[in-house]
């Protein structure tokens, strides 16, 4: 990637972290091109003009199910796409706990419905 990196940790269920990853390989990215396929994800998530209604499809998973981290990298850009959408989300929903989490797995969920 260009540019400056920042590291994301995010918890995932095991089913949705298998699904990614089954995606990741089928579509050629491979396990090592994760960082690129969220990458897109988010990006082509964060484009949907109602992206802050479906953000909570990544909160509504019961918090005991969330018992895989997953660490991948994540350019400037599109750290800036999701602090925007961090606004957009908090003025509908001002006390949404878990915002980066829900965004990300809401995008990932997104992009495995659209396969």
């Amino acid at each position: 990637m260009k540019g400056k990196t920042k590291k994301v940790t995010v918890r995932f269920p095991k089913r949705l972290k298998a699904e990614m990853q089954t995606a990741l390989i089928k579509s050629g990215y491979g396990l090592h091109g994760k960082s690129r396929w969220l990458k897109e994800a988010i990006s082509n998530f964060l484009l949907q003009p109602s992206f802050v209604d479906y953000v909570e499809h990544g909160g509504d998973i019961n918090q005991a199910e969330l018992s895989e981290v997953e660490a991948f990298y994540l350019d400037n850009d599109t750290m800036h796409l999701l602090k925007n959408a961090f606004v957009d989300i908090r003025i509908k929903y001002p006390l949404f706990e878990g915002l980066q989490s829900s965004l990300i797995r809401s995008a990932v969920i997104y992009r495995l419905m659209l396969k």
